[in-house]
């Protein structure tokens, strides 16, 4: 039993003293690696902070581009211009439904990240003014008979705008408007 708890003793002696010689090795590399990153920093040159001008004068462009995207994308999903661009002669009145709707969320998702351009009171406008839209269109695709044709959707369509006092892009259109006013 003695030769063993030797021989252990002996393992556990070896196993330390290696231990002890990584971690003292390992503490001068990253001490190393730290005086190097030290050097290298202070040889590098400054880095040039943005002003908040610089930072305006480089937004300034983006957000102006990002109001008229907004813009001609509410002029798009307004039911009058959406149905003319989509409808063609042949569609019933299901297929014009489909249409609009694909032509609605299609529109919306090339332009979602535009958001981050304009103010948040904006965008829920514009968010707004795209689920009524989709609303009108389904209310009155429901309306119809199996049947129907793709006329009758747009008649039925145009009856349901005509008794709002405005539109729902045009109320977004109107506030993205007088928004750009105050930032020009």
């Amino acid at each position: 039993m003695e030769l063993n708890s030797d021989i252990l003793l002996a393992i556990i002696l070896v196993l330390l003293i290696a231990l002890g010689g990584v971690y003292f090795y390992l503490k001068g590399k990253l001490k190393e690696v730290q005086e190097i990153a030290a050097q290298a920093a202070k040889s590098s040159a400054p880095v040039m902070r943005k002003t908040p001008d610089d930072k305006q004068k480089h937004l300034f462009p983006l957000k102006v581009q990002a109001y008229e995207r907004i813009v001609l994308f509410m002029e798009r999903i307004e039911p009058s211009s959406l149905v003319m661009r989509v409808k063609t002669n042949t569609m019933k009145a299901n297929e014009l439904h489909g249409a609009l709707l694909h032509n609605i969320r299609e529109e919306y998702e090339h332009n979602v990240a535009q958001q981050i351009y304009i103010s948040d009171n904006a965008w829920n406008l514009v968010k707004q003014a795209k689920e009524e839209t989709i609303r009108i269109v389904n209310m009155a695709a429901n309306s119809m008979e199996s049947s129907a044709t793709a006329n009758e959707l747009t008649r039925d369509i145009f009856e349901k705008m005509m008794v709002l006092p405005q539109s729902p892009s045009q109320i977004a259109l109107d506030y993205l408007k007088q928004e750009i006013k105050e930032i020009l």
